[in-house]
């Protein structure tokens, strides 16, 4: 084999190596969730962005869409119409008894102690059980203990009614007051119906459905290269480049994609080319 030969496949080879590499490049950008970023936050006063980032590495710049609201927590939320579906009257029987029998009476025709019998309490005006001295600022109040205001007056009287002559703190475990509503209500004759429990939001989970593959499994090991917009995001298992965090969307400009393609099939076409020119035939080996 000739100097020419070897040199041939030396570039072939450096050919390949830079396709492959390019490859790697680009997909690194799409499957990458900015961790390099966080590395570096620290230096920086504000991070740059993902756009700004690609342009500062790459002669091209990729417009990345940031995605808003990925960092901070979800916010839990009090569904009061589901608690009470599932609220066990039997504890709030006992919760009532201990915390709030020395006060309160709720027997039918029961007698006013140092608070009010509370026997059908829910729904009704409020300050208007008779025979009863209710503070002045519970007087002043309009409206009727529905499930809600009975949620916040549980929760905090203080707070509910500043000025209220109650000196009970409060219920501020869920369970335990949700239970005593309950147990207020089983206690009320034709007690209004609970609320419906919240609707339901699927768009986080819609997004997420969305990004999956048809198959649900998305394989971070063997990203392939595609154009247009891609939204990536973590293994099922949550095994990821990421480990857990969402990814970025990338728009991959159709010219690029194509253009790192062709350099690799190009590098492979030459690779061969030259590994058959500078390669010995069968007939030749015979030969010599």
């Amino acid at each position: 084999m000739g100097e020419l030969g070897l040199n041939k496949i030396f570039g072939a080879l450096l050919a390949t190596a830079l396709g492959v590499f390019a490859l790697q490049t680009l997909s690194g950008i799409v499957f990458s969730g900015g961790s390099e970023g966080a590395h570096h936050g620290d230096e920086h006063a504000e991070a740059a962005s993902m756009t700004e980032q690609m342009c500062e590495k790459f002669a091209y710049c990729v417009e990345v869409a940031d995605a808003g609201g990925t960092g901070g927590e979800a916010e839990e939320v009090f569904d009061l119409g589901l608690l009470l579906a599932s609220a066990d009257i039997a504890r709030g029987e006992r919760t009532f008894k201990g915390k709030c029998a020395t006060c309160h009476t709720i027997d039918q025709g029961g007698a006013n102690g140092t608070g009010p019998n509370l026997h059908d309490v829910v729904g009704a005006d409020k300050a208007a059980h008779a025979g009863f001295a209710y503070s002045a600022v519970l007087e002043g109040m309009d409206g009727e203990w529905s499930y809600a205001n009975l949620n916040d007056w549980l929760y905090n009287p203080s707070s509910y009614a500043r000025g209220t002559t109650m000196s009970f703190a409060g219920l501020r475990r869920d369970d335990d007051r949700v239970n005593v509503i309950a147990y207020l209500a089983s206690n009320t004759t034709n007690a209004p119906a609970f609320p419906e429990p919240l609707a339901a939001s699927g768009e986080e989970g819609d997004a997420v459905e969305a990004a999956l593959p048809a198959d649900g499994v998305d394989d971070m090991e063997n990203p392939t290269l595609a154009t247009g917009e891609v939204e990536t995001v973590d293994a099922v298992d949550g095994t990821g480049p990421n480990d857990g965090d969402v990814g970025e969307t990338v728009t991959i400009p159709d010219s690029v994609a194509e253009a790192v393609e062709e350099s690799a099939d190009a590098a492979e076409e030459a690779a061969e080319e030259a590994f058959e020119e500078a390669a010995p035939t069968a007939t030749e080996e015979e030969g010599e």
